[in-house]
């Protein structure tokens, strides 16, 4: 079948990179893809991987959307391509994608909530909630979500499926030398070294992570986070102001993450809510100890206790005692990264995902 995925940007977030893995295993299953980007940002390297896998990709541009031509431009586009089925990501795609995928009479249109987006402000949920009608079904990658997508989006619950995100474990087989962690980031050989990944927004807590690397004063604990965002400044004033910024190492995005993540001695999701992170699923492939916050699919990926530590969200002192537990008892935290890692292995490989995405999109799947 002839499928086109429409998304907002194609930045390197999390939902770039579903799009990627799902990209790729649908075309080897022989289905034609396609990619309708709005926003006209994109990083090279994903548009290079969703055109290296086979997939057509167009950019709509927001100025064209902006002047209606390019509605207009993209409902067209849709006619003459004779899509089966059409899926839409993120919000400007929900709202926009839903409503020419239907004026182009694509006959299957699927949405896929990707987190409980507490962000989003009235007239957001106002768009959301208007459109959401116009979708056969809506696939979440949390079961947690579903009262926020009922209630906040208007989901109707019948309608709901779960298809949990995937993780190659293959890629994070081979973990480096520490030594080569340390050069890489400058960090002291006799470090403790805690890391995470994510983009520096609110929702992802990095700014509870930094307090609470403040409370280990008696540990020699580094923490590197890879990620780009709007909240870089004040991170990096935080840490000054809590007299740890020689030990924070906020290097920016990375494409390297698989040749280094193995190596950390813990590794941290500080959320302040989430879907289902793809960043602590490549902590549970690489078999990292881990100390999570207990909101969303943080808590579906960990159970406290066996695959790592949970904690609550936005509070300093459990999440700082956590991690103090962690790096103290080497042997339990490598146990529970064990643990993490077999899970990651059996119950969340990117085949299974692919196979169920294609269920649902040949509408075979059953909602639940």
């Amino acid at each position: 079948m002839k499928v086109l995925f429409c998304i907002d940007h194609l930045r390197s977030d999390g939902t770039q990179r579903v799009l990627c893995q799902l990209t790729m295993g649908l075309t080897r299953r022989r289905h034609r893809i396609a990619t309708l980007c709005l926003n006209d940002s994109f990083d090279a390297s994903i548009l290079d991987s969703l055109r290296a896998a086979g997939a057509d990709v167009k950019i709509a541009g927001k100025a064209g959307l902006a002047g209606g031509y390019g509605i207009v431009d993209i409902v067209r586009w849709m006619q003459r391509e004779r899509f089966d089925a059409a899926v839409t990501m993120l919000f400007w795609s929900d709202v926009i994608g839903r409503t020419t995928a239907r004026l182009a009479h694509i006959p299957r249109l699927i949405s896929s909530i990707r987190a409980r987006n507490r962000q989003y402000a009235l007239w957001q949920l106002l768009l959301v909630r208007a459109t959401m009608p116009l979708a056969d079904a809506v696939v979440l990658n949390s079961r947690r979500v579903a009262a926020f997508a009922v209630a906040g989006e208007g989901a109707p619950p019948d309608r709901l499926i779960h298809i949990p995100n995937g993780v190659d474990v293959s890629l994070y087989a081979h973990t480096p030398p520490r030594t080569a962690l340390c050069a890489r980031f400058g960090v002291p050989e006799d470090a403790m070294i805690i890391g995470s990944i994510g983009r520096l927004t609110y929702q992802k807590g990095f700014d509870v992570l930094l307090d609470a690397l403040a409370q280990l004063t008696h540990m020699n604990v580094h923490l590197i986070v890879a990620g780009a965002g709007e909240e870089r400044d004040r991170l990096h004033k935080q840490a000054r102001r809590l007299g740890i910024d020689r030990r924070v190492h906020l290097v920016g995005y990375r494409r390297d993450v698989p040749q280094w993540l193995g190596a950390l001695d813990v590794y941290v999701q500080p959320s302040r809510f989430e879907g289902a992170p793809n960043a602590l699923l490549e902590a549970m492939a690489a078999g990292c100890p881990i100390v999570a916050t207990e909101v969303d699919g943080n808590s579906e990926l960990i159970a406290d206790g066996i695959h790592g530590w949970l904690v609550q969200a936005d509070h300093v002192g459990s999440l700082a005692g956590a991690l103090g537990e962690a790096l103290a008892n080497r042997p339990e935290a490598r146990r529970r990264g064990a643990a993490a890692y077999e899970r990651a292995r059996t119950e969340f490989s990117v085949e299974r995902m692919v196979e169920r995405w294609e269920q649902v999109l040949m509408g075979s799947a059953i909602a639940g």
